[in-house]
């Protein structure tokens, strides 16, 4: 039997047998199963912690350099918004470590040069939180 099947059974099964739980034997169930209940599993790309952005971000990828006291090293945003970015550098940075970056984008009139610090380093990539909003990064 597949799956799905057993499955289906299970839950026909469930429902003829309290189809005949007359109204307190219902409410008994409910109470026990109210016990079990677990919260709906979190999609895998939700944060796990609370929101804490106050910009919307969005995909977007804007060339920048990018600079520490430790290295110098090019690359592309996976995501912005006006305080901050996602990018997935080949160089190591460290939580807390300060950033000087110049980025390019055709939408620009000028670089945009910003100060920011490492707020997040897991395998999505490395956020970085600007010093001050800028709002252009938004209208990208």
């Amino acid at each position: 039997m597949k799956r799905n099947d057993y499955k289906s059974d299970v839950h026909d099964r469930i429902l003829q047998i309290i189809s005949t739980f007359s109204e307190p034997q219902m409410e008994q169930l409910l109470h026990a199963l109210k016990k079990w209940e677990q919260p709906l599993p979190i999609d895998k790309h939700e944060p796990k912690f609370s929101e804490k952005r106050v910009y919307l971000r969005k995909n977007a990828s804007i060339y920048g350099i990018f600079e520490t006291k430790k290295s110098n090293f090019r690359d592309f945003t996976k995501n912005v918004s006006a305080g901050g970015i996602l990018i997935e550098p080949e160089t190591t940075l460290s939580f807390h470590e300060d950033l000087f970056i110049t980025f390019f984008h055709s939408s620009f009139n000028y670089p945009v040069r910003t100060n920011g610090k490492v707020v997040r380093v897991d395998p999505d990539g490395v956020g970085v939180q600007f010093d001050q909003a800028i709002p252009t990064m938004s209208s990208v």
